[in-house]
Order: structure tokens, then C-alpha cells, then sequence
């Protein structure tokens, strides 16, 4: 009997800490639509249509500006480790390109390594004079009262 109730501290502790190691894990997740090959193998150039192209592969991520005949693909997979800033670990633009009778006439595709690289910003955009120190703090709200 006593070897048990010493037991059940231990194993409570033991799946509380398998528990807490668990959750420290990272998370990936995915963004966009994935275009599988087999998808891909169903257009035809010079034959298949834009329509026929989003009935196949669904809706574009975007579309080209400027009736410019391109719909835009993108997935990207993406990972967040504990306490870290999101990483990307695969990204791919899928761009079809139409001619002016909406036929396929071409399809590119592009990956992290064949883009330009993205850089990141701070959190907060740099702005000048947004550092107000205490004394210009004084002096404006000093200035505001004598304006009443």
C-alpha cells in the first residue's frame, strides 16, 4: 500500500512532464494551395482555357493586373519554433500564362531559390522624430498650455 501511493506522485509527475515536453514543439503550417502534379499533367498548352484552368486547380492566389492574362499560384510552408520568428521553409509561385484568346501559352514555376529574396522589417517602421525624450515631452505640453 505505500509503495503505490509514492508511485502515483511519481507518475503524475512523469505525465505532466511528457505533457509540457510535448507542447515545446515547433508549428508548421501551410498557406495557399497546393497544386499536386497530377493537376498540372491535365492542362495542355495552347488548348486548355483560363476557365478550364481554374475549374481544374480552383481559385488563383491572385491575378495578374492589368488584364496582363496571369493567374498566380502560391504555397508557401512555414515554421514557427518556440520562443523563435516564423521561418519559411518552402515557398513555390505557380504562374500560368494566357495569351489574348485565354489559351495557356505557358507555365512557370518558382521556388525560394529561384526569387528574390524578401527582407524583413522590424515590427515598427522607422519613422524620424519618434523618439520624444522627457525634456521635449515638458517643453510641448508647456507650449500647448500657454497657446490656451
Amino acid at each position: 500500500m505505500m509503495h503505490i501511493i509514492f508511485l502515483r506522485p511519481k507518475l503524475v509527475f512523469l505525465l505532466n512532464l511528457m505533457v509540457l515536453v510535448s507542447a515545446c514543439e515547433a508549428i508548421t503550417t501551410t498557406h495557399g494551395q497546393l497544386i499536386e502534379p497530377a493537376e498540372l499533367n491535365r492542362l495542355e498548352l495552347g488548348v486548355t482555357t483560363q476557365a478550364e484552368t481554374i475549374a481544374i486547380l480552383g481559385p488563383p492566389s491572385f491575378e495578374g493586373a492589368f488584364n496582363s492574362g496571369r493567374l498566380y499560384y502560391n504555397n508557401q510552408k512555414m515554421e514557427k519554433p518556440v520562443g523563435g520568428e516564423t521561418l519559411t521553409i518552402e515557398r513555390e509561385l505557380i504562374i500560368f500564362i494566357f495569351d489574348n484568346r485565354n489559351r495557356l501559352q505557358g507555365i512557370e514555376i518558382r521556388d525560394e531559390t529561384s526569387d528574390k529574396k524578401i527582407v524583413k522589417l522590424e515590427s515598427k517602421t522607422p519613422t524620424p522624430g519618434d523618439t520624444v525624450t522627457i525634456v521635449d515631452q515638458i517643453f510641448s505640453n508647456l507650449r500647448r498650455k500657454n497657446l490656451d
